[in-house]
């Protein structure tokens, strides 16, 4: 009994003019989808005359974008087209259609999975005139042009709405159906007062407990969210001082890849060796920025910052083993003193009988 499984694939767009040849390049740069079950190694490998590649177009041939950012109006319709190829060396039948993106839980860009029906920008498109999923059938080597539509609701909030046109292609490897997906992002920027926002929801950092009593590798984590309408990306900067403002470690710098709105991430930065020296104060500057190509507002810096003890925990259990060790030698020392005829309530028993 054969089995469906759905080959997920990493994100970036594919370019037509790769050959059957290099078709593990051309599937490697697809939109990562959720659900990972088969190797993309291993379904390339085995199965090496099925690909797909596919790319924005304009007159029958790819113009060079990467993604589709149509800016609109609420009410308004845009055209636009996907160019679809069979890159395999067998016939294929494609499945292609549009759907939303989300944000994963460590902040990643995705699409639904092909279960998952689609709310938001993934529903205003109609691919050939069509709502749903279209089809088509390629021979190898054969491509087609896929024209689409997009009409924005009255109603639609300003700001960005995320998705993605999917071409999917199922075909047998073994006693398992794979289900291989290429998708190019959908950007629909919908006109309006927007409000890009970026903050900065925590700032920590850490070290380890045991090693070097004295210094030790340290680590800046903070929390990040995008609470406006306007995917957001970021210059990232992270410092830690500790007493009187003094810096300590290493600042260091990273570029935060694309948040949608809403989306929450994770970042980390390790700012090297760092004293042990009792209180630590991290810091994280963020400067956000849109697609320069869709608004042209400049966003102002944002900070976060924390504060966090860093006690050489090693050396602080030894000097409280030490300081135990001493009291219990104290209370023996002391208890055998008392014990001693002559001293303490030894004395004290011999006074009494003299009295007698």
């Amino acid at each position: 009994m054969n089995r469906r499984v759905l080959a997920s694939l990493r994100p970036g767009p594919a370019r037509l003019r790769r050959a059957g040849s290099r078709l593990a390049t051309a599937v490697a740069v697809a939109t990562v989808l959720i659900g990972l079950v088969v190797p993309l190694s291993a379904a390339a490998a085995d199965d090496a005359t099925v690909g797909i590649a596919a790319a924005p177009a304009q007159h029958g041939q790819p113009d060079g974008r990467t993604r589709f950012s149509l800016i609109v109006s609420p009410g308004q319709q845009v055209s636009d087209a996907l160019l679809v190829r069979n890159t395999g060396s067998t016939d294929q039948t494609f499945d292609v259609y549009a759907t939303d993106a989300y944000t994963t839980a460590d902040g990643a860009f995705a699409l639904l999975d092909t279960g998952s029906a689609p709310r938001d920008a993934g529903t205003w498109v109609a691919l050939q005139g069509s709502s749903g999923t279209t089809t088509i059938s390629l021979a190898a080597g054969a491509q087609a042009l896929v024209p689409f539509t997009v009409t924005v609701p009255v109603d639609a909030t300003p700001g960005d709405h995320a998705g993605g046109i999917v071409v999917s292609v199922s075909s047998p490897l073994g006693q398992v159906e794979v289900d291989r997906r290429l998708a190019t992002r959908l950007y629909v920027r919908v006109k309006g007062t927007v409000t890009p926002a970026l903050v900065v929801r925590s700032v920590s950092v850490s070290q380890p407990l045991g090693g070097n009593p004295f210094t030790a590798p340290t680590t800046i984590t903070a929390v990040v969210e995008n609470t406006g309408d306007v995917a957001l990306t970021a210059h990232a900067e992270a410092n830690v001082h500790t007493w009187f403002g003094l810096p300590v470690g290493s600042a260091t710098s990273d570029e935060v890849a694309e948040l949608l709105p809403g989306a929450t991430r994770t970042l980390t930065f390790p700012v090297g060796s760092v004293g042990r020296v009792g209180y630590l104060a991290p810091s994280l500057r963020l400067t956000p920025a849109a697609d320069a190509e869709a608004y042209a507002f400049t966003l102002p810096a944002v900070d976060g910052r924390g504060t966090a003890p860093a006690v050489p925990w090693l050396l602080l259990t030894v000097v409280v083993v030490i300081a135990a060790g001493l009291r219990v030698l104290l209370v023996a020392r002391r208890r055998r003193a008392g014990a001693v005829p002559g001293t303490g309530a030894a004395k004290a028993r011999a006074t009494a009988g003299e009295r007698r």
